[in-house]
């Protein structure tokens, strides 16, 4: 009978709670080794790195080699078993978090998914020998622990193509989101673009508006003119700075081209609107 070889490593996380990992093994395996049928806690994923084995979960059996990848999801029936001839050695993670099924969703897993195969298995595999040699318990290296684990779980993917329409489909909203963060710290410029803005996401200009105009209701350079009118109104009616200081605190380069833009959004002179604070 071959040698055992298993190393399993456990810690408590403190510090974060999105996603994060809290267990990490390797194990070569013995013909026939078996766990399960059996209910695991958290979830867990496994690369196989040589040989051979099955994974059976749900009642589906999958028949997997090197460079594949099975999940273990948390209170589901699952039995998994080494070839007899070849069996195989594997890396695994055990992670939770309040994030996991998201993360999962970003990485093409749905929730009938189980299975997959890693692209780059050597570099993957060098990745995982590198992080069983980490020191978990010292708090020095924690961000450079978790930076590693979230490198090494970005190899776990699967080509999905409805997954990765609901993809496409999110990623309007996080652009949206980014062109609201953009203007909230870049409304004072006087050169700021929408042009500007649409290359930082490396989009088209024409798409990113449309993209703005779906999610939003309303264009970009319209969005950017009234958050700059509205931040205006608030300087007007709380501060004792001038109408010039005000139009330029938001972007203009004069007060004409402000008193302008300002009486169309309020009715208002900026010198009367001040007046009736």
């Amino acid at each position: 009978m071959s040698e055992k070889l298993l190393k399993d490593l456990f810690f408590k996380e403190y510090y974060f709670t999105d996603f994060y990992f809290f267990n990490v093994g390797y194990e070569k395996c013995q013909s026939g080794h078996r766990f399960g049928p059996s209910l695991r806690d958290n979830y867990i994923v496994h690369f196989v790195i040589s040989g051979k084995g099955r994974y059976t979960v749900n009642d589906t059996t999958h028949h997997l080699g090197t460079g594949d990848f099975f999940l273990i999801r948390p209170n589901e029936l699952v039995d998994y078993e080494a070839d007899a001839e070849d069996p195989w050695e594997y890396y695994w993670i055990g992670f939770s978090g309040t994030k996991v099924k998201e993360i999962l969703h970003t990485n093409g897993i749905g929730a009938k998914d189980y299975i997959g195969q890693v692209g780059a298995q050597k570099e993957l595999q060098g990745k995982f020998a590198y992080f069983m040699e980490s020191d978990f318990f010292d708090d020095a290296k924690k961000l450079a622990n978790q930076a590693l684990f979230y490198d090494i779980f970005s190899f776990f993917k699967i080509h999905n193509e409805n997954m990765e329409m609901g993809v496409r489909i999110s990623r309007t909203k996080k652009y949206s989101e980014a062109f609201l963060l953009y203007v909230g710290n870049n409304y004072y410029r006087e050169d700021l673009t929408i042009e500007e803005i649409a290359k930082s996401m490396y989009l088209h200009p024409a798409y990113f508006s449309q993209v703005i105009k779906e999610e939003l209701g309303l264009t970009a350079l319209k969005y950017l003119n009234l958050y700059r009118m509205n931040k205006a109104s608030q300087l007007l009616k709380t501060t004792e700075l001038s109408v010039e200081q005000i139009a330029s605190a938001v972007g203009y380069q004069n007060r004409h081209s402000f008193t302008r833009a300002f009486k169309n959004r309020f009715q208002s002179s900026p010198t009367r609107y001040k007046l009736e604070k």
